[in-house]
């Protein structure tokens, strides 16, 4: 029943990692079709408005140049196979819409109103035309826009002149545009995203396909290393009691360890890399779990003679992997351990700072060279091979602890003068 539950557990995560997968896939892929539909809609919507206001101006200077050019019609100047227009605004004919929008203001040379013309518009009053203008007058440009008017400013001899259209159809008609063409785009994200599904499954294929070849790679590794290393370890501890002091059995025992932590080591790395210890994520006491891992040092601080001190606040707890941050202490302080100096002095504290947790584990001794720091986390990275290998280390102490605190979202980080200190830094959330 235990192997039964653990293997739905297994399945559960892994079917769970790639459900996440899928939704990360159709996330970024409908995130990215949708940046790249808004970004053509921003476009299309000041490629609308530039155009129109471009159309605006120059309504206005065809209005004002046909004002200009104006003449009245009479007998005289139209040919005989000519027929007078019935009228004649100075605009094109059926243009009296555009007429319509079309206000000024003229100011004589010495800044009196000359004439105003609204065309009698009920929703603009000579006030605010004046009121307009005005505004226009503290910062003459030759065109531009104020409010919901297009203007265009002419100084002459004979004074100044203020055209003004209203601009609110163009304005309106890009709005529906706009409008329309954002729920055309909207609907069409809709129909993309029932394919985005689909290829989302067919993309995560692969990857299920890895899960499984690391299910059975680690299954196999723990088979076919472990046991026969078992075997090989119990075989010459019966030898060693049947043949003491035999040097040649102590180095298979001493090199069987060995082998049997980096298995350990390797098995945990390949377990913290594929996720799964997530789905045994709950809240617990951090603070009683890292005090607990930290009394079952004591015991070496006495034998060794080292300055053992731990400072750990009350309270708090943190959603994870319990298991995983007992190991995470336990290889920290481990590591403080081995490399601190002779009677030296190690130091664990965990505090709570702003909203993160924040574990401190500090030793004194020769400390970590600038440029070994960058690269202390990569597996199987030594600063010193030979002191490693005599400490019983592979280089993966660290990359497990970087992995673990990767799994529960949070930092890890070393600082050390290289001479007298190494203190390594873990944030929480």
């Amino acid at each position: 029943p235990i192997k039964l539950e653990k293997k739905k557990k297994r399945e559960y995560m892994e079917e769970t990692m790639i459900k996440k997968l899928q939704r990360r896939f159709i996330l970024l892929t409908m995130s990215c079709i949708g940046f790249i539909f808004l970004l053509i809609l921003l476009i299309l919507n000041i490629s609308m408005t530039a155009t129109s206001q471009k159309r605006g101006f120059d309504l206005l200077s065809e209005h004002i140049r046909n004002q200009n050019n104006f003449k009245p019609h009479t007998r005289d100047n139209f040919t005989p196979d000519e027929h007078p227009p019935a009228f004649k605004t100075g605009h094109r004919t059926n243009d009296w819409f555009n007429d319509m929008r079309i206000f000024s203001i003229l100011y004589n040379s010495d800044g009196e109103i000359r004439e105003i013309s609204t065309k009698n518009n009920p929703n603009l009053s000579e006030s605010s035309l004046l009121a307009l203008a005005d505004t226009i007058l503290q910062n003459p440009k030759e065109k531009g826009k104020i409010s919901d008017y297009l203007y265009l400013y002419i100084p002459s001899e004979e004074g100044v002149s203020i055209y003004f259209l209203d601009y609110g159809p163009e304005r309106e008609m890009s709005m529906q545009l706009w409008r329309m063409c954002l729920w055309v785009g909207l609907a069409g994200m809709m129909i993309i995203l029932i394919p985005v599904i689909f290829l989302s499954r067919w993309i995560a294929k692969p990857v299920q396909l890895a899960f499984d070849k690391q299910k059975q790679f680690i299954a196999d590794a723990s088979h076919e290393l472990k046991t026969p290393l078992t075997i090989i370890t119990t075989n010459a501890e019966v030898l060693e009691n049947t043949l003491p002091d035999n040097k040649w059995l102590h180095y298979i025992l001493e090199q069987s360890k060995r082998m049997k932590v980096l298995i350990d080591n390797l098995l945990d790395l390949a377990r913290l890399d594929s996720g799964n210890e997530k789905a045994f994520f709950q809240s617990f006491d951090l603070s009683k779990t890292v005090r607990k891992a930290a009394l079952s040092f004591e015991s070496l601080a006495y034998e060794y003679e080292k300055n053992y001190i731990w400072e750990i606040a009350d309270g708090l707890s943190l959603y994870g992997n319990e298991e995983n941050i007992k190991q995470l202490v336990t290889i920290l302080l481990d590591n403080a351990f081995k490399y601190s100096n002779a009677k030296g002095c190690i130091a664990i504290s965990l505090t709570q700072s702003a909203e993160k947790k924040q574990l401190l584990v500090h030793n004194t001794g020769k400390g970590i060279d600038i440029k070994d720091q960058k690269h202390i986390f990569e597996r199987f990275y030594r600063i010193d091979s030979s002191r490693s290998r005599q400490s019983g280390g592979y280089g993966l102490g660290l990359s497990i602890a970087e992995s673990i605190v990767k799994n529960h979202k949070g930092q890890i980080s070393v600082k050390s003068d290289g001479k007298s200190y190494t203190d390594f830094c873990i944030l929480l959330p």
